[in-house]
Parts: C-alpha cells; sequence; structure tokens
C-alpha cells in the first residue's frame, strides 16, 4: 500500500463534479497542451479557477510525491466501470490545493527550463521562482530545488573577489548607461540588469539559501529606503533614467529590519574607524608633508565620495590604490602601508558580514 501523500491531505477533491470551465474559470495560455495527460487546476488570486493541461510522465519523472499520487488509481463514477468521475476535458483532472500562480511558476520549470527565470543578473529572478522553489521543496523535485538555488546563488556573491568582479561589472555598467539621454540600453535601465536585494533576501530567509545573504544585506544597506522599486517605476524618469537603484521593500519583515538597522551602524563605524585606524596615524619616519598628506586623503574621501562613505569596502578599494587617485600621496613607506592596512582590514570586514547583519 502507498504511503498517504502530501498532496492528498493538503486538499485534493476526491470527485470533480465540474468537468468544463465556467465564467470563473480560464485555461493557461501556455500551459495547456491538447496532447496532454493530465488536466491541474488552482485558484488565483481573484477567486478563479485556472486550468492546466500537462503531462504526467513529466511530473512523474521530477516528482516521487506525484508519481506515488498517480499511482493511485483514479475514481470512476458511480455505476461505471470506465468513466472516470474526476475528469476534465477527458482527462483525469486534479485540484491542486497551491495558488494559480505558484503552480504556473513551477510547470514553468519542467516546460520552459532555460526561459526569464534564469536570465542573469536578473532583478525579477526571486519574484519569478518564488512559486517553483515552494511546490519543489514541497513535492520533493530535488535537482529543481538544486537548479533554483544554484540560479539564485549565482546572481550573489559569496566571496569577496566574487564580490570585486560584480562590482567592476556595475561600474562598467552604469557607464553604459550614463552616456544614453533615456538612460535605458536596450530597453532597460540600470535598475533593470542588476540584482535586487529585497527579493534575494525574502526568498534567501524563507527558503534557507543563507549563502546570498550577507552580499545581499550589504547592497541593501547601502540604498536609502526611498528607493522603492514600485514608486521609482511609476516615475521612471526621475530616477532610473540617472541610474538609481531601487530594492522591494515591502517584502521584508520585521527581522529583517532589524538586521538591517543594525549592519548599518556597524558599517558606519567600520567607515569611521578607517579614519583613524589607517589616515589617522602619524608618519613613523617622519617625512615632511606626509602626516598631512595622509589626512588630506581622508578629508577627500569625505567631501568628494558622499555615496562611498556609507561602503567601507568600497573604500577600502580605493585605499588600495592612493596613487591612482592622488599626486600629493603620503611616503611610500606610509603608502604601503596604508595599502596592507587595506587590504586586511577589507578580508576581516567581509568574513564578518553575518555578525554584522545579525545573520549567525
Amino acid at each position: 500500500m502507498l504511503p498517504s501523500s502530501p498532496l492528498s491531505s493538503a486538499g485534493f477533491s476526491d470527485v470533480d463534479t465540474s468537468v468544463s470551465a465556467g465564467p470563473s474559470s480560464e485555461r493557461h495560455p501556455t500551459l495547456y497542451y491538447d496532447d496532454g495527460t493530465v488536466v491541474l487546476s488552482a485558484l488565483t488570486q481573484d477567486g478563479s479557477r485556472q486550468y492546466f493541461r500537462v503531462h504526467r510522465s513529466i511530473l512523474c519523472r521530477h516528482s516521487p510525491v506525484i508519481a506515488d499520487m498517480f499511482a493511485i488509481p483514479p475514481l470512476l463514477a458511480k455505476g461505471s466501470r470506465n468513466c472516470i468521475a474526476e475528469s476534465y476535458d477527458g482527462v483525469v483532472h486534479v485540484q491542486m490545493p497551491d495558488s494559480a500562480e505558484e503552480l504556473t511558476s513551477f510547470l514553468m520549470m519542467f516546460y520552459d527550463p532555460s526561459g526569464t527565470a534564469y536570465k542573469r543578473f536578473d532583478p525579477n529572478t526571486p519574484v519569478l521562482v518564488e512559486g517553483a522553489l515552494k511546490l519543489a521543496m514541497k513535492y520533493e523535485c530535488d535537482a529543481l530545488r538544486r537548479r533554483i538555488i544554484e540560479s539564485i546563488e549565482a546572481d550573489w556573491p559569496q566571496t569577496l573577489a566574487q564580490w570585486d568582479a560584480r562590482r567592476a561589472e556595475a561600474v562598467i555598467l552604469r557607464s553604459e548607461h550614463s552616456l544614453q539621454l533615456t538612460g535605458k540600453v536596450d530597453g532597460r535601465y540600470l535598475d533593470d540588469r542588476l540584482p535586487e536585494p529585497a527579493s534575494a533576501i525574502r526568498i534567501a530567509s524563507d527558503h534557507g539559501i543563507t549563502s546570498i545573504l550577507p552580499a545581499a544585506f550589504y547592497q541593501l544597506a547601502l540604498l536609502s529606503t526611498d528607493a522603492d522599486w514600485d514608486a521609482y517605476r511609476a516615475n521612471p524618469g526621475k530616477h532610473l533614467r540617472f541610474g538609481a537603484r531601487t530594492a522591494r521593500w515591502r517584502l521584508l519583515d520585521k527581522r529583517d529590519l532589524m538586521r538591517l538597522v543594525h549592519g548599518q551602524k556597524l558599517l558606519a563605524a567600520h567607515t569611521r574607524a578607517i579614519g583613524t585606524d589607517i589616515f589617522g596615524l602619524r608618519c613613523q619616519r617622519g617625512v615632511k608633508g606626509c602626516t598631512k598628506a595622509r589626512n588630506d586623503c581622508w578629508k577627500y574621501f569625505q567631501e568628494n565620495a558622499p555615496n562611498s562613505m556609507d561602503d567601507p569596502l568600497d573604500i577600502l578599494h580605493d585605499c588600495m590604490r592612493l596613487d591612482t587617485l592622488f599626486t600629493d600621496l603620503p611616503c611610500a613607506a606610509c603608502t604601503a602601508e596604508i595599502t596592507v592596512m587595506a587590504e586586511k582590514k577589507r578580508r576581516e570586514l567581509w568574513r564578518s558580514l553575518p555578525a554584522v547583519f545579525n545573520l549567525q
């Protein structure tokens, strides 16, 4: 005897008495195949029922839970030996307990495996795959679950070297967009070409993808709460045209916001420490003008790079290349020391990000 399936315990109907689509029902525009062997249906957010005609063999190949469910012979209509009671459009019909939106996301992974959900750096990826990931875990589609998680992880750096590579890419993209009068390249703003942190945090927190949380929280910490995804898109010419970055702030819960505030305070402390620990020291060799040059470098960072003052990783990166930024440098020995100290502090800060944002 087969074990009790989570599908049946989650609310499947034993008998489908509605064998044709009513006024509040519709067939999915792309996930309804004439040669499909089973119809799944689910309720949309507005309460209408949507139908998906798909292939039993594809579902069973990827999900042992669904395979077990289909191994149970379908109920027959009362008084009949071959007429299926649970039918729609001539095939077996199963009313799913999941939402139609989740089911669409889930099924698209099988029928459009290289589709929009897997575009590199697409800020919509977490929104597009959330339903699929939820159902992949529920129905034990392990290969699909791994593929989705790998796709999400690929957009977010897990090492400092990866962070630097993504930062360099973002600088190039920003330069490309700044040359366009509309701020668009190939019909998209800069914000449409880079990962969005709030939705990444939401899906990572809900589904245990802890590897991306440090980088996602750090990216979010660099944004103003006024830079809202929906609000800026209501008037894109005002902000997005000029390269503004945004977040879907509404997706964050109280714990996320508490972690963010905690992290921003500690990042500010790291920035202040750069001024005292690196630029606040006197030249040990007594070279004339060296100490003043150190102070002038820090003053320049404070006055001419106000945005990066919230980004200690960026400031420390610049500290490692003072010779490309300034003509009046500290002495050669002090400049070398600054480079070494900045590199060390940068590595330490990256390793400490889980603690900075209370992720441990």
